[in-house]
């Protein structure tokens, strides 16, 4: 158990640098800084698990690997959509915590759908814990459509680690994990068949500098592998669990950005409050006595 929960816990201090850097090219690079841009670039570079193919270890898979794989690469590059759109328009210090108290929430009820798994004996109070800690965090700075595109982000997240799971039951993590990537790769070929997604992201690529270019590869690179340690950890731990500690990403995000601010002010400014520090104090207690709750009740 301390394996998967260790992976997880990596992978989210290893996002919350990621959504950071999103944050600034997002903000102050009008050219790369669009959703469907930066979905586009997550989702094609998933093609990388292609260096496995020479080796041998990939197998044809059955309908139902194939069907949850596309389904898991639909709700995926949708909850990404939503969430830059939504980080496009605030603070990342606002929109993750609700993106990861909805989605740990969301893959709680789906584990007990679809998962066969008891939902936490905490599980009501854990749920108001992280809704009041959202509350605290996000201090009614929300307009509803930004509060809509964040609970719609947790929404898709949460269930595509539910149907990621499944996948991992159904096939081995090699096979799982290969065709979960190419999927999201598919789903990058249907984003640029759209004409007006076609030239933003063709655009956003010739009108870049060459170094914000290699900042980009370099944050989705850094994103695969955290992707990789969450879908290892996913693989041989608890969905749901693992979704719930998406919670941690707030913690690390605000102290990166506590951090950070002498030297970076136009990466994290507006990510620190220091008017509302008690308010996300307690925010941030709420949250991990949820998180806490929902897998040690």
């Amino acid at each position: 158990m301390v394996t998967w929960i260790a992976l997880a816990a990596l992978a989210q201090l290893i996002s919350a640098g990621i959504v950071l850097v999103d944050k600034y090219v997002l903000v102050s690079h009008a050219h790369l800084g669009r959703p469907v841009v930066y979905a586009f670039y997550i989702s094609v570079m998933s093609g990388f698990v292609l260096v496995l193919l020479p080796f041998g270890v990939i197998s044809i898979p059955s309908l139902t690997v194939l069907a949850l794989a596309m389904l898991a690469s639909v709700t995926f590059i949708l909850s990404v959509l939503f969430l830059y759109t939504a980080l496009k328009r605030g603070n990342a210090s606002d929109a993750i915590p609700v993106v990861g108290a909805v989605s740990a929430v969301v893959a709680a009820g789906l584990a007990y759908v679809f998962l066969d798994q008891d939902l936490p004996r905490a599980f009501i109070p854990a749920f108001l814990l992280l809704v009041v800690g959202t509350v605290l965090i996000s201090h009614f700075k929300f307009t509803w459509n930004s509060l809509g595109l964040v609970v719609a982000s947790g929404i898709f997240f949460g269930g595509s680690a539910i149907l990621i799971k499944l996948i991992f039951l159904e096939t081995s993590f090699i096979d799982g994990f290969f065709w979960s990537r190419m999927t999201n790769v598919i789903g990058a070929l249907f984003l640029v068949a759209i004409p007006a997604n076609r030239r933003a992201i063709f655009h956003g690529y010739h009108a870049s500098s060459h170094g914000m270019k290699w900042l980009v590869v370099s944050n989705k690179t850094l994103g695969g592998v955290a992707a990789f340690l969450t879908l290892l950890a996913i693989s041989i731990g608890s969905v749901t669990i693992v979704n719930a500690m998406a919670g941690l990403q707030f913690v690390f995000l605000l102290s990166f950005a506590y951090f950070g601010a002498r030297w970076f002010p136009s990466v994290f400014k507006g990510e620190i409050h220091p008017h509302q520090f008690t308010h996300q104090a307690y925010g941030i207690l709420c949250i991990v006595a949820g998180i806490a709750a929902l897998f040690l009740v």
